[in-house]
């Protein structure tokens, strides 16, 4: 990245000449914008300005008062999920600063739909959050932030088709030489992905690797059409082959270590799995980034369900969990934070766990409330339960919502824990109608998650238990 992630960055003619104007006056602010957008697309550090995160804070001491860099800033820390207005209530007097600026200063109409998406997001309105970047992208669809912030705007609301389609109508009308054009590649790819193209996303993924073999989104997403497609083998050996160019990108390194320690799952190598948990995935969890410790307890979650004994590696997750308790920002991240707090013999932070999003439920009516009250809340009961053995309320709480899971955002291969714990229930479970279940649920795994192995073991198993 280090030779255009600092070079001809954009002031404040450039960004005009290109449609986008913004209010700010400071080119020093203008091109800091810039160095930040291109870092948050690349998923990786500019080491000449020192990572996105001081170039981010270098930006807002450049013109504390601009619209546009504090929405990016802002935004960026929202999307991040990390942070809760819930809890911070700094951050959230920063946010309805910014959407008052906007609407009494001097920003742009552009900039005012971006601090009116920022505010509706960190308040868990995602829908309305990303209705407002989609305004943008009607007028402005090369708009970089824009099209990024919605593309993680319906990942986190699980909608495969939004995410697809909003990058699709914007793909044919960029600049080719444009900054970071071949990263709407990796994008699209993953869009196409969830929605079960999966031959034209792996092109188009592999078409932005050959523009840019960093691009830890692309192969991001050609580790996800393997993973549904049953090709473990060839699966490790993409990622492996290529970590000398994904590994740098430090905020999307976990998680693609988690994509090649579920290829190892599958393919019951759990020692292997276990080894990238402790070499790769647990000392990245100390960012602190909720993306790094969903990982982090899906894998062990997986590796449990398997037989495997991982230890003591849950209560080295506690502290990092208890940091998140009563964020509730994603239903999606509070049911991992289920999983952690499950497995701890902490009965007091377990109990204070439930007791925050029972009453989380009970005081807004935003998306995520919403959608946690719907969903998250059985989610993660079943969860707890199932880490008290009580198979028959594991099962019944999810068999019900099992095609609604989808609305809890994260992708197929992240929300396959569930269908897995389903599974696991019914097969547990002593109650001959609910273990009846377990071929019916794996059918239904195996049709949209193919040639697993996995799959084929937990057959086999149940098919012990009935003979037995």
């Amino acid at each position: 990245m280090g030779e255009w992630c600092n070079s001809n960055l954009r002031d404040c003619q450039a960004w005009k000449d290109e449609g986008l104007e913004i209010s700010t006056t400071s080119n020093e602010c203008a091109k800091l914008y810039d160095a930040t957008l291109r870092q948050l697309v690349s998923w990786i550090d500019c080491k000449e300005l020192g990572g996105i995160i001081k170039t981010s804070k270098a930006m807002l001491e450049a013109d504390p008062t601009s619209v546009i860099a504090r929405c990016m800033a802002f935004g960026a820390h929202s999307l991040s999920t990390s942070v809760s207005i819930e809890k911070d209530s700094e951050f959230g007097d920063k946010i309805k600063k910014l959407v008052k600026d906007a609407e009494t200063g001097n920003a742009n109409k552009r900039e005012k739909h971006h601090a009116k998406a920022v505010y509706y997001f960190s308040h868990g309105d995602m829908w309305s959050a990303c209705a407002e970047w989609e305004k943008i992208l009607a007028e402005y669809p090369n708009d970089l932030m824009a099209v990024k912030f919605a593309h993680d705007g319906y990942f986190f609301l699980g909608d495969s088709h939004r995410k697809k389609d909003s990058v699709e109508r914007v793909l044919p009308k960029w600049n080719k030489s444009a900054p970071c054009y071949s990263y709407l590649h990796g994008m699209y790819a993953f869009g196409l992905e969830e929605c079960g193209f999966y031959e034209k996303a792996e092109r188009e993924a592999r078409f932005g690797l050959e523009q840019q073999p960093q691009d830890c989104w692309s192969t991001h997403a050609i580790a996800h059409c393997m993973e549904m497609n049953g090709k473990f083998d060839e699966g490790t050996e993409f990622m492996e082959s290529t970590v000398t160019n994904w590994e740098p990108c430090f905020i999307l390194a976990c998680h693609n270590f988690w994509h090649n320690s579920l290829f190892y799952i599958e393919k019951g190598n759990y020692e292997a799995a276990l080894t990238l948990y402790d070499q790769e995935i647990y000392k990245r969890t100390q960012s602190n980034q909720m993306l790094d410790i969903v990982d982090a307890a899906s894998l062990l979650a997986r590796l449990e369900m398997e037989g495997c004994n991982v230890g003591k590696r849950w209560e080295d997750l506690s502290p990092l969990a208890e940091n998140h308790i009563g964020d509730h920002v994603l239903a999606f991240n509070d049911s991992h934070l289920s999983m952690i707090v499950s497995r701890l013999e902490d009965e007091k932070l377990l109990k204070e766990h439930q007791k925050s999003l029972r009453n989380f439920v009970k005081t807004g009516t935003s998306d995520n409330h919403r959608i946690t009250r719907d969903i998250g809340e059985q989610i993660s009961d079943a969860i707890i339960a199932f880490n008290s053995k009580n198979f028959d309320k594991a099962f019944e709480c999810l068999y019900p919502i099992r095609f609604e899971i989808i609305q809890i955002g994260g992708s197929h291969a992240q929300r396959d824990v569930y269908a897995l714990l389903l599974i696991h229930s019914a097969l547990r479970s002593k109650n001959p109608e609910i273990n009846s279940k377990t071929k019916q649920l794996i059918d239904e795994r195996n049709a949209f998650k193919k040639n697993s192995p996995l799959a084929d073991r937990l057959l086999a198993h149940q098919k012990r238990v009935l003979s037995s």
